[in-house]
Formats: C-alpha cells, sequence, structure tokens
C-alpha cells in the first residue's frame, strides 16, 4: 500500500466563510464525502456520512480494515479504493488538532483520467510493437530486395555474356561467308545463269540468317542499354546501289518491278550499318507482302535529315492492322506463307528511335503502303578522306578465314596488304610495312587486342588503328578506343563501312 502525508488543513480554515462552505458541499454533496473518527488503537469513536454509495457497509468497517496496522499518528493517503465494485474512491488517514479521522471521497474524475492514460499508454504499446513489426518487416523486405538484386544482377552478366558468346560465335562466321560470296559474286560475272541463280538463292539465304541473328542480338541490346552506334561517312549513292543489288534479284522473282531513286551524291556521317538493316527490313517486308506491281525506294538528305520512302503496291492495311505493325512477333496474317518471325519491323523502330529518329506508316487497304524512315544525321567532311588504293593495311586477326577474306577484299580494292596472327607478328609486320592502317581484332586468343595496341603505339605506330569485335558492347569499345585504337567497327564487318573508316586521316 502506497501512503504518502496528508496536506495541512490550515488553508481551508483561513478561508472565508462562504469558500468553506461551498467547498464542504463540493466534498459532501459532489464526492459523497464520509468518515470516521477513531482514537489510537483504531477503535471508532463516531462516523458520519453515507457509506452505502461507496460500496461501504454501514459502520464503515471497511475503513478500519485499511488503516489496521498503520501508525495511527501520522497522516496517510491510499489513492484510488474500490469497495465491491463501487465508484472508486480516495482514502486519507488524517491527525487532525490531535484526532484521528479515517475519511474516504469518490474519485471517478481521476480514475476515468487513470483510465485513459492507461488506454492511451495500451494504444502506444499497440503502436510501438506495430512499429516493430513494420521495421522487422522493412529489413526482411530489404534483405529480399538486396537477394533480388543480386540475382538480378547475376541474371544481367549471364544475359551479356551470352549476347557477347552468341555475337562472336555467329559474328565471326557470317563475316566469313557473306565477304566470300561477294567475292564470288564478282568471280560470276561470266558464268551460266543456273550458277548466278544458284548463288543468288544462297547469298539470300545467309543474309535472312544474318537478318534474324542481328535482329536477336539487337532486341537483346536494346533492352540492356548496351546497342552502341558506329557513325561514319556514307555515300548516299553507293547505299542505294546496294541495296538494289540485293533486292533486284528477289524482285524479278516475283516479277515486280524495283525501283530506286536518290536526290543527290551527299556523302552523309551516321550508322551505315544500322540504316542499311533498318532498310533491309522496310524493303524485305514491301517484296514480300506485294503480289504484283512494284516497290520503290527513294532517298534524300535535306537540313540534316535523312528522309527513306519505301512504297509499295500491295494489299495495304487497316488502321488497326497498322497500329500492331510494330509489336514484336505480330504479323498481318499469321495463316499466311510468307516467312518471318514478325521481329523485323519492330527491331526496326527501336533502331531508328536510338538513333534519334522515327519511322511512320501510311496505308489504305487494298491500295498499298509507305513507310517513310527519318534520321538526324549531318554531311561528312569528305577532304579528310582517303583513297584505299593508296593505303598500306595491315590486317591482324587470330582466324585465318577473316584474314584471308580481309586480304582479298583490301587486295581487290587495289591496297597493298600484309597479315599478322597475333602481336608478336604484328610488332613485325608494323617495323616492315609502317602501314597507314591496322585493322586489329580486339581477341586474338589469349592476347587482348587492346594490349597489342598499346604495344604498337609504344613502337612509335601513328597508324590508324580500327579495331574489330564479334562484341558490339560500349565495354569493348571503350577498352579498344582506351588502348589506342582510332574507331571500333563490329563484326559481321560491312565492307563500305569499314572501307569509311580506313579512308579517315
Amino acid at each position: 500500500m502506497n501512503t504518502e502525508q496528508a496536506p495541512t488543513v490550515s488553508r481551508l480554515k483561513a478561508m472565508p466563510e462562504p469558500v468553506r462552505a461551498y467547498l464542504e458541499d463540493v466534498m459532501f454533496e459532489q464526492r459523497n464525502l464520509v468518515g470516521l473518527e477513531i482514537d489510537q488503537n483504531s477503535q471508532c469513536l463516531a462516523r458520519f456520512g453515507n457509506f452505502a454509495q461507496l460500496g461501504m457497509q454501514d459502520d464503515g468497517r471497511e475503513l478500519l480494515d485499511f488503516v489496521t496496522g498503520l501508525d495511527s499518528d501520522v497522516s496517510h493517503v491510499v489513492p484510488l479504493v474500490q469497495f465491491n465494485n463501487c465508484p472508486p474512491a480516495h482514502l486519507h488517514l488524517a491527525v487532525l488538532e490531535g484526532r484521528r479521522f479515517v475519511l474516504a471521497y469518490t474519485a471517478e474524475s481521476a480514475y476515468e483520467e487513470l483510465g485513459i492514460q492507461q488506454q492511451l499508454s495500451n494504444e502506444l504499446s499497440l503502436q510501438n510493437s506495430e512499429k516493430t513489426q513494420t521495421i522487422q518487416a522493412l529489413t526482411q523486405a530489404q534483405s529480399l530486395l538486396r537477394d533480388s538484386e543480386r540475382e538480378l544482377k547475376r541474371a544481367h552478366d549471364l544475359k551479356s555474356l551470352f549476347i557477347s558468346k552468341m555475337s562472336h560465335e555467329f559474328g565471326t562466321p557470317i563475316t566469313a561467308v557473306l565477304g566470300r560470296l561477294r567475292l564470288l559474286e564478282q568471280e560470276l560475272s561470266d558464268t551460266s545463269d543456273a550458277a548466278r541463280s544458284h548463288f543468288a538463292v544462297v547469298r539470300r539465304g545467309v543474309l535472312h540468317l544474318h537478318q534474324l541473328v542481328q535482329s536477336v542480338l539487337d532486341e537483346a541490346r536494346l533492352e540492356q542499354g548496351t546497342l552502341r552506334l558506329e557513325p561514319g561517312a556514307v555515300v548516299l549513292s553507293a547505299l542505294c546501289e546496294d541495296l538494289e543489288m540485293l533486292f533486284q534479284p528477289l524482285a524479278q522473282e516475283k516479277n515486280l518491278e524495283f525501283e530506286t531513286a536518290h536526290e543527290s551524291e551527299h556523302t552523309l556521317w551516321i550508322d551505315g550499318l544500322r540504316v542499311k538493316q533498318i532498310l533491309i527490313n522496310l524493303v524485305s517486308n514491301a517484296i514480300k507482302y506485294t503480289p504484283s506491281g512494284k516497290v520503290s525506294l527513294y532517298l534524300h538528305w535535306r537540313a540534316s535529315k535523312l528522309s527513306v520512302s519505301v512504297q509499295d503496291t500491295g494489299p495495304g492495311m487497316s488502321k488497326d492492322q497498322a497500329n500492331s505493325l510494330f509489336m514484336p512477333f505480330r504479323r498481318l496474317d499469321e495463316k499466311t506463307k510468307v516467312s518471318g518471325t514478325g521481329l523485323g519491323l519492330a527491331i526496326s523502330l527501336e533502331l531508328a528511335e536510338h538513333m534519334g529518329g522515327a519511322i511512320e506508316v501510311q496505308s489504305t487497304l487494298g491500295q498499298g503502303s509507305r513507310f517513310v524512315l527519318t534520321l538526324p544525321c549531318e554531311l561528312a567532311d569528305v577532304q579528310h578522306i582517303r583513297d584505299t588504293k593508296a593505303l598500306k593495311i595491315l590486317v591482324v586477326d587470330d582466324d585465318a578465314d577473316i584474314r584471308e577474306l580481309l586480304y582479298l577484299l583490301l587486295v581487290r580494292e587495289g591496297a597493298e596488304v600484309m597479315q599478322a596472327e597475333n602481336g608478336a607478328e604484328a610488332e613485325k609486320a608494323w617495323r616492315v610495312m609502317q602501314p597507314d592502317v591496322i585493322l586489329l581484332d580486339m581477341q586474338l586468343g589469349t592476347e587482348e587486342g587492346s594490349q597489342v595496341a598499346r604495344s604498337l603505339r609504344k613502337l612509335g605506330a601513328v597508324s590508324r588503328i580500327v579495331a574489330l569485335s564479334a562484341s558490339n558492347s560500349d565495354e569493348t569499345s571503350r577498352q579498344a578506343l582506351a588502348g589506342g585504337c582510332d574507331a571500333f567497327l563490329s563484326k559481321p564487318v560491312d565492307f563500305e563501312k569499314l572501307k569509311s573508316l580506313m579512308q579517315e586521316q
């Protein structure tokens, strides 16, 4: 039982009579004051008040039970005592002028306040418990998030490794095949029509596989944000001629007229490989879906913008078909016998947007379609472009097929060419030849091409070094340029793009 010394009554005595009367009314009538006067042995001498209202018997014996054992010569306070589920009361043992009184009065307001405090304490405890649970849940979520981030990074790294491996595995042999086909095409000029026809079929098949592989790898690179552009000098007329040479045989097989035109002889500074990739997809689709009539290609440059129009006299499209045309793996008619994955146009649009441009389609059902590609680009500085025939070129690659291919293609252009398989051979050849250009593969067996470039620079090489790699990643390009290379070109090698990079001074 907690006790404390009771307050003195001297202040009450000093109060004016009206105040004392008011307080007596408050204490007796509103707070139900009851009490006993006891002697030194705690025997009752007198009693006053209605004990029943506080849940006690009429003689107030419960009060005597509470003070039994207490020092009756000292005042005590016992807060919030409750009798028989009645309202709680304050209990006082007061020693006043030598007389001893046991007093009790209702304490409902204090009890309610205590209850409110207890309720607030309970709510605070509940909030603290919920807060603790929330913190634990957040901690667990953060741990799961870190685990997920590690798994995502691992998946991203594996995907990057897969793309890099596939780029190398596909890029190197496709470069060799397309290059040999280019040479073979020149050899077939005096051969029979049948041989040229067989050749055209093989070339289209390889080109189709190349497009398919390139589209899949580009989709992955675009998704990861690792696709890099390789701008260079592109002659508008040469681009137009390449596309005409590529698609004229296919159009003739379908008895279609394939018409090409370009506005001027401008040389543009743009990623020619990506431009050609987009146009191959657009023209290929136009020829595929046009049963009769004509497909036309028109290129022009004006006000820092390349604009290319591909128009056909095919079946055209409805508005709904045109709206879904650039979605991956969507085709105009899934039941058609026309081959394709439905990925080419989606990749083309992504590539165009990646280059800062756009592709728009205008089509009317039954009246053909028109695709317009627009890309921002500037004119190339043709004053700094050298003639390939005047160049001495060193080819450094550990793949014999690629070395031989580049040798044959460059010799046909009139260049003087030497070959090297590794870094040691490259240094020897450089001392002998003092080449104008070095074509350097970035992975020479166990040697890094960037390290070979550094070694050549230390020897005093001022040659223009063009790095070649089956990887198209920014990291590979950064390593090449940091090692001393002047330019970077990914495989499969576009020979026209390669010539453009070599001719720069």
